[in-house]
């Protein structure tokens, strides 16, 4: 199916645990054309290994994942979850994740992998240790992103208007607001006033919401892989599904496409992937 010559999923976690290729082939057959792959958080490495392995594992995928046709762009980082992983562990949670963005920045730089993520802070409530550790690592990955000019995914929790000004706020004081960009965006979260770009999934209420704000965003499935929870969160063949919705639905279709799929991406990820 051919709806557009770039439909690209900002979003995804393909695993070789997972459907692994199949998920990739299946995005495919729908239109899919390009993704960027997130590292999963798996925590089956030793504490001392675990971002190395992490990393190599991810980088390894989206390069298989490339050879099926689909152009990738790739993402690591630390998660915020890594947080509790380490902590159970008896390490230093803060010192582990900020070595793992270390490692990161040092990777893309050497064209391993394009961007940091997803950093932030966990997305349910933990007790304020935690979620002001959570910030200094986040303030530490702006400033090592800043100085070699990485873009940077955020992970957060669900925010209200004042969630995004504030973090908006944060960013503008160690980063460029352009580099950074938030993931897993709900519809509502298109109407606030703030200038951080969003990564909206793709229901088709966010999209459509999306659409008529007539703002800047992006769209994924955050897909997670897990053959024990298929289709979370939503199926890897949802963007190109709803590139077929927009398709049929707007006359600016070519115009909507061109902005989301290749005007956008281009500009956060700084690379021209979606025509080599």
């Amino acid at each position: 199916m051919v709806l557009y010559r770039t439909v690209f999923d900002n979003f995804v976690h393909i695993r070789r645990a997972g459907y692994f290729l199949d998920a990739a082939r299946e995005f495919m057959k729908y239109g899919g054309t390009s993704m960027n792959i997130a590292n999963f958080p798996d925590y089956i490495y030793t504490p001392d290994s675990h971002y190395e392995k992490l990393y190599s594992e991810t980088v390894n995928v989206s390069r298989a994942v490339w050879k099926t046709g689909i152009k990738t762009v790739t993402t690591i980082g630390p998660y915020p979850l890594d947080y509790f992983y380490f902590q159970s562990a008896g390490k230093n949670p803060v010192e582990y994740m900020k070595k793992g963005i270390d490692l990161a920045a040092y990777l893309i730089i050497n064209g391993e992998a394009d961007a940091m993520g997803e950093v932030g802070y966990p997305h349910f409530p933990v007790d304020t240790k935690i979620y002001d550790d959570s910030g200094d690592i986040l303030k530490y990955a702006l400033d090592v992103c800043h100085d070699r000019n990485i873009p940077l995914i955020l992970h957060t929790e669900d925010m209200d208007k004042n969630g995004y000004l504030r973090i908006e706020e944060l960013i503008k004081k160690h980063y460029k607001i352009e580099r950074v960009m938030k993931h897993h965006a709900n519809a509502r979260d298109i109407s606030f006033n703030d200038s951080i770009l969003k990564s909206v999934v793709a229901s088709r209420n966010n999209v459509r919401s999306a659409i008529e704000s007539r703002k800047t965003f992006l769209l994924e499935t955050d897909y997670t892989d897990q053959k024990e929870k298929p289709g979370k969160v939503i199926p890897i063949f949802s963007v190109p599904k709803r590139a077929e919705m927009i398709k049929n639905s707007y006359i600016d279709y070519m115009e909507i496409f061109h902005k989301i799929f290749e005007e956008i991406p281009f500009r956060f990820y700084g690379k021209d992937f979606f025509n080599k």
